[in-house]
């Protein structure tokens, strides 16, 4: 399986929903009060999304430091023993839909795994939910960045495919999160309305005014994985 990274484009119709590349560095820090915390090497151990992304990222190893001024990083080693491989990859985006009338955006995903044998077909396929909303500034732009992360094993199966399908948008879910003023408590920049899921439940429960689609995948085997990033990712 050759290495590489392909980018797809993504509908102008949907630019009422913008999506901003963010540094690992900046991803990392979270929100604007700890604008800065990753500036100096000195202090990188007193925060602690870096310490856990640092040792996450040496499973398959990466060192998480020299990529901290870059937009993703990636990474694959052969294993030894029943983990035969992992494949790692970590971005962060921003989201702002200045047009949006209601306190927060709604985002919805959906998550694919694929195991093949080694004649090709398919072993085993799981797909599940998600569904989370994320509180808006004055300005119509998220709080905090919005991390995406694959860290996957190959275990016993040939080759394995993860696709990740994502939808963000201003909307409401019914029953949960509706009106237009943020729905749950000031300090809470964001909620998880509902973990990975194997059934739709709140997927299928919101309601979009306007939203904005992506997707981002990979692909892996023991020779080597290829990465699908969204465009924004330039």
């Amino acid at each position: 399986m050759s290495l590489g990274i392909v980018l797809f484009s993504v509908p102008l119709s949907a630019s009422e929903i913008i999506l901003e590349q963010v540094t690992l560095r900046r991803g990392m820090e979270g929100d604007t009060r700890q604008s800065g915390a990753l500036d100096d090497p000195k202090t990188y151990s007193k925060n602690k999304v870096y310490r856990k992304e640092k040792a996450l990222a040496a499973k398959a190893g990466v060192e998480i430091d020299q990529f901290l001024d870059d937009y993703y990083a990636k990474g694959f080693r052969k294993e030894s023993g029943t983990n035969r491989a992992v494949h790692y990859v970590i971005f962060y985006n921003s989201i702002s839909a200045p047009q949006c009338k209601r306190e927060y955006l709604i985002q919805r995903v959906r998550h694919t795994k694929i195991y093949y044998r080694n004649n090709g077909r398919i072993a085993d396929k799981t797909v599940e939910y998600l569904v989370e909303v994320f509180k808006l500034n004055s300005y119509g732009h998220t709080k905090r960045a919005d991390r995406h992360k694959q860290l996957h094993f190959l275990g016993d199966a040939q080759s394995r495919k993860t696709v990740v399908d994502i939808e963000v948008g201003c909307g409401e879910v019914r029953s949960v999160a509706e009106g237009l003023a943020w729905p749950f408590e000031q300090k809470i920049l964001f909620k998880e309305l509902q973990d990975y899921s194997n059934e739709p439940g709140l997927y299928d429960k919101v309601s979009f005014e306007f939203s904005r689609s992506y997707s981002f995948a990979s692909e892996f085997d023991r020779n080597g994985h290829k990465i699908t990033l969204p465009d924004f990712l330039r």
